[in-house]
C-alpha cells in the first residue's frame, strides 16, 4: 500500500485519529487471511476413456468409470496449493465498513474451502479472488463514508462556534 510497511500505516491512521476497528480490519486485510493448504496430487487419467480428472475425483467425469491413483514416490515443491479463503475480513469489514458490500464477500469467502474439499481447485481459487475483491471494495466504501462523516462533523464544530 503505496510502498510503506504495515507498521509504518498502523502509525498514520492512529495519529489521524482513525478508530481502532478501521485499523484491525486494515491489519486483516493487508495479512495473509486464511489460507487452508491443500496437497495436490498428480492429474489422473481414467484407465478406460483417457479423459484427464481432477486430482481428487474417485469418478471419471466423462464415463464414469472408478478412478485409481497410482502412487508416487517422492515429493516435489508444487504439489501444496494455498488458496486463503478471507472468510475473517469478510466478516469484520461487513461489520465495521459497509454492510452492503460486506455480504458478498461473505458468501464467495464461505464458498473456498467447500470448492476445495470437492477438488475444484481452479474455482477455488476464482472464489477467493471474488471475496479478496468485495473485501477491499466494502472497506474502501466504509473508509470513505468515514471520513465524509468525520469532516461533516468537524465542519459542524466549526461552524456552530
Amino acid at each position: 500500500m503505496f510502498g510503506l510497511g504495515t507498521q509504518e500505516i498502523i502509525i498514520i491512521l492512529i495519529i489521524l485519529g482513525v478508530p481502532t476497528t478501521v485499523v484491525i480490519a486494515i491489519l486483516l486485510l493487508t495479512g495473509r487471511g486464511g489460507k487452508r493448504t491443500v496437497m495436490r496430487d498428480t492429474t489422473v487419467f481414467c484407465t478406460k476413456c483417457g479423459k484427464q480428472n481432477y486430482p481428487n475425483a474417485l469418478y471419471c467425469v466423462q464415463c464414469g468409470n472408478a478412478l485409481q491413483k497410482a502412487h508416487q514416490y517422492g515429493s516435489s515443491s508444487n504439489n501444496v496449493i494455498n488458496i486463503p479463503n478471507y472468510l475473517a475480513q469478510a466478516i469484520l469489514v461487513t461489520i465495521f465498513c459497509c454492510l452492503p458490500f460486506g455480504i458478498p464477500a461473505i458468501v464467495y469467502a464461505a464458498q473456498v474451502n467447500g470448492k476445495l474439499t470437492a477438488g475444484n481447485y481452479e474455482g477455488a481459487l476464482e472464489t477467493s479472488k471474488k471475496a479478496k475483491m468485495w473485501c477491499w471494495i466494502s472497506f474502501w466504501v466504509g473508509l470513505g463514508f468515514g471520513i465524509i462523516y468525520l469532516l461533516g462533523v468537524v465542519i459542524g464544530g466549526i461552524a456552530g462556534r
